[in-house]
């Protein structure tokens, strides 16, 4: 079977050609082998694709004007007639991000992006409007609007507070939202690896998958399984390949 997406929020992974999702829970035996273009969607049918670009290829990529807009609209017609919220998210240590998203999705935005602790700036009418004020936010206070996923690995490190509080104090920010992603604090730094996912499952972080082996931390980068054919693993005597890149 091929993978073709994955939920975050819902823990799962969406499978092709079943098109049912694969639950990131309990014990998880997936080898990972060939990856392929992961397909696309149209008018709400699956269409598949066997490029070897990845994760999607020039004829399957669909072009997002919202994605890239700066606050002046590119489409024809606006279609982000909604409340927004601009917000500013922290990242352990003590990495920033000033952000966008519709005010309905604010936490399950958060929670993909595997935020730490975040505060609402303001809350904007539309998406032009909260991008235009999210770029003013952002030359203001000389934060980003992307964090690498590389930058959010540090997940044994405590968050600076301090840093936090300062940052609310600039900005008159009085409300927190902090997120939880495993029920125990992790003991060790997760040690990447991209051939398979292989042992007890602890959570997902962002799109941060965490497993225990052997009395080790690993983590998986979700987008690595996207488009890839999976197989079941029997035998628990294969070694973990580490991401040393």
């Amino acid at each position: 079977m091929k993978i073709i997406g994955f939920s975050s929020l819902k823990e799962t992974l969406l499978a092709y050609p079943s098109m049912e999702p694969l639950p990131l829970s309990g014990s998880l035996s997936f080898g990972i082998g060939r990856r392929t273009c992961i397909g696309k969607w149209q008018a709400g049918v699956y269409h598949p694709c066997d490029s070897e670009e990845v994760p999607v290829c020039g004829s399957c990529r669909e072009f997002n004007a919202c994605a890239i807009c700066t606050g002046r609209c590119l489409k024809d017609e606006k279609t982000c007639l909604e409340e927004h919220a601009v917000y500013v998210a922290l990242f352990r240590p003590d990495i920033f991000k000033i952000g966008v998203t519709k005010a309905s999705r604010l936490n399950d935005r958060l929670r993909e992006q595997g935020a730490d602790v975040a505060a609402v700036v303001e809350y904007v009418l539309d998406g032009e409007l909260a991008r235009r004020r999210e770029r003013e936010l952002q030359e203001c206070y000389g934060i980003k609007g992307t964090v690498r996923h590389s930058q959010k690995m540090l997940l044994d490190t405590e968050l600076d507070w301090a840093a936090w509080d300062a940052m609310k104090a600039k900005m008159d920010i009085h409300e927190d939202i902090k997120l939880r992603y495993f029920d125990l604090p992790l003991w060790m730094r997760p040690l990447q690896v991209k051939n398979m996912l292989l042992g007890r499952f602890v959570g997902v972080k962002g799109r941060l998958v965490v497993f225990e082996k052997d009395a080790t931390l690993y983590g998986f980068d979700l987008n690595y399984i996207l488009g890839a054919e999976v197989f079941s693993i029997r035998s628990s005597k294969r070694q973990l390949s580490l991401d040393t890149s």
